[in-house]
């Protein structure tokens, strides 16, 4: 394998303003959600994929093209409304739009970027987990917790461009280690069944194997709040939440805080976070790890928890949940039922609760 498609050719870059005094520009290369927060305009937005909706916005002057107009995070009641997805939208023109502003920008987050990195070292984690490093020019700055957008080699090829020139398929991936120097990024990805890009990754690529790598990106990154944290990860959500703990475990204060680890997976086969765990035990006041399968089969072997993971949380396995951070990866349907039943039923404060879905 080589290097992933080129990207189509150079538009027009065209000027966005929001309506509310802030404004960016946005070249051909890039969405209307991406060009704003490389210029540092905080937009609210979440899985940057098309997936979840968040970043849905109103075009009030001016005439922009879907990258993929059926987009699984638009209703058919939001195109009835002229709603569109900032992550599915290239300008053709000067806009104007109404684009919900984010979070505040943090002093020590990085603004994403474009850059090619190759694959110095795969190691298998599971059957069908694999861990992936790859090295680009420069530092590797971003917050424990982001992802980045991969765009691998022999992924099927977009043509969802204004101009119909090809686009490599892209999927957000989350990083697993730390922000360095040696511009390593290193990824966890699970195998997909009929999975577009993560069958390649876990099964194909190969050392010296180009990738496009554009970030970073999100918002359920470690938080400087001084509190005890709980991570819950299911399936391929383990990555974000071991460079949470790496993270956590890499600060003064480490030595005073407590982490309580929650993974979930379907089989025996699938438990993997020990290894993560027993790195940071030395280096921390606590750590616990809880990992449950979701398959009932007598004879897998398993002593462990059975069923899904957010059912093991509760006041009385965690001591002082109320006042923890608790950051969660995974799918959406894990994800969801987590940040239900710690609201809903456990009294848990929104207010601490980071998550990322992986759509």
């Amino acid at each position: 394998m080589t290097g992933p498609e080129a990207g189509a050719a150079t538009l027009p870059t065209h000027a966005i303003s929001t309506g509310d005094g802030r404004s960016f520009e946005c070249g051909s290369t890039d969405t209307l959600l991406r060009a704003a927060l490389r210029a540092g305009v905080a937009a609210t937005y979440e899985c940057n994929s098309g997936g979840c909706g968040t970043c849905k916005f109103t075009l009030t002057s001016g005439e922009m093209h879907q990258l993929d107009p059926d987009a699984a995070g638009l209703t058919p009641r939001d195109k009835r409304k002229g709603k569109m997805l900032a992550c599915q939208s290239v300008p053709l023109t000067d806009c104007e739009v109404a684009l919900q502003a984010g979070d505040a920008w943090f002093a020590d987050q990085s603004t994403p970027g474009v850059r090619s990195g190759r694959v110095t070292r795969v190691r298998h984690l599971t059957h069908d987990l694999r861990e992936m490093t790859l090295t680009a020019p420069g530092a590797a700055e971003f917050l424990p917790g982001q992802f980045a957008m991969l765009t691998v080699p022999g992924a099927p090829i977009h043509r969802g461009s204004p101009d119909g020139a090809p686009r490599g398929l892209e999927r957000a991936y989350s990083m697993s280690n730390l922000p360095n120097d040696d511009g390593q990024w290193q990824f966890q990805i699970k195998r997909v069944p009929g999975g577009a890009v993560s069958g390649i990754v876990v099964d194909d690529l190969d050392i010296g194997d180009e990738v496009l790598i554009d970030g970073p990106y999100g918002h359920a990154h470690l938080k400087d709040s001084g509190r005890d944290i709980v991570v819950v990860a299911g399936g391929s959500g383990l990555a974000p939440m071991v460079s949470v703990v790496r993270g956590l475990a890499e600060r003064a204060d480490a030595v005073d805080r407590r982490i309580d680890f929650y993974y979930g997976g379907r089989t025996p086969v699938d438990m993997c976070a020990i290894e993560f765990v027993d790195e940071v035990r030395d280096r921390v006041a606590r750590v616990e790890l809880v990992e449950a399968v979701s398959m009932d089969d007598a004879d897998d072997g398993w002593t462990g928890p059975r069923g899904f993971i957010h059912a093991l949380i509760d006041h009385d396995t965690v001591d002082g949940l109320a006042d923890r951070d608790i950051y969660i990866a995974g799918p959406p349907m894990m994800t969801d039922a987590v940040v239900r039943k710690l609201v809903l039923e456990l009294g848990v404060s929104t207010d601490n609760i980071h998550y990322d879905r992986f759509f």
